[in-house]
């Protein structure tokens, strides 16, 4: 979906605490997509640190996660919160360098609904659109990131992008599918 020639691209680091289902961290960017009244999304790049997450998101939402090694770092203080992370690919393909910082906390939880829509591809051949529902509730801080997609990544046509809006989401519960 274009909007004055544009698109609306979404990039994350996710960090699945071992409190969880899974414990696993994440790198993932989503594209804006029309389909009907809710928000629609689709997932063309993934990346996670797990196995069971990366063949469960190909199974069961046609989501193609790839493998990533991962580097988290959480600095958790009075002035806000600053979060850094990289990720690279297999044979050490460099990914992204996020840095986060946090400049205000709003109150309470916020709840999000969203529709995952992926082209389901089995066995080489094209098996239409998938779609999955997805809500979560989580604590938002709005602060500010300063993404780096190095030129030899796979992510590279972002690196002139600015984000429009920069939030880091707490206490976050998620449910994709059925729950």
């Amino acid at each position: 979906m274009t909007v004055l020639g544009r698109v609306l691209v979404g990039t994350a680091f996710a960090v699945y605490e071992p409190d969880g289902i899974l414990a696993y961290d994440e790198l993932l960017l989503a594209v804006q997509v029309g389909r009907g009244g809710r928000p629609s999304v689709s997932v063309p790049y993934i990346w996670v640190d797990h196995p069971a997450s990366l063949a469960g998101g190909r199974a069961l939402w046609s989501i193609p996660k790839q493998e990533a090694a991962f580097e988290i770092q959480r600095i958790d203080g009075a002035e806000g919160a600053d979060f850094a992370a990289t990720a690279k690919a297999s044979q050490s393909v460099p990914l992204a360098n996020l840095r986060f910082r946090s400049r205000t906390a709003m109150p309470g939880r916020w709840p999000v609904r969203a529709t995952v829509v992926q082209r389901r591809l089995d066995d080489g051949r094209d098996h239409g659109l998938q779609t999955t529902q997805a809500r979560a509730w989580a604590r938002v801080s709005l602060g500010s990131a300063s993404w780096n997609f190095p030129r030899s990544g796979p992510l590279s046509f972002l690196r002139d992008c600015d984000p429009l809006v920069s939030t880091r989401l707490t206490d976050l519960s998620l449910w994709i599918g059925s729950s």
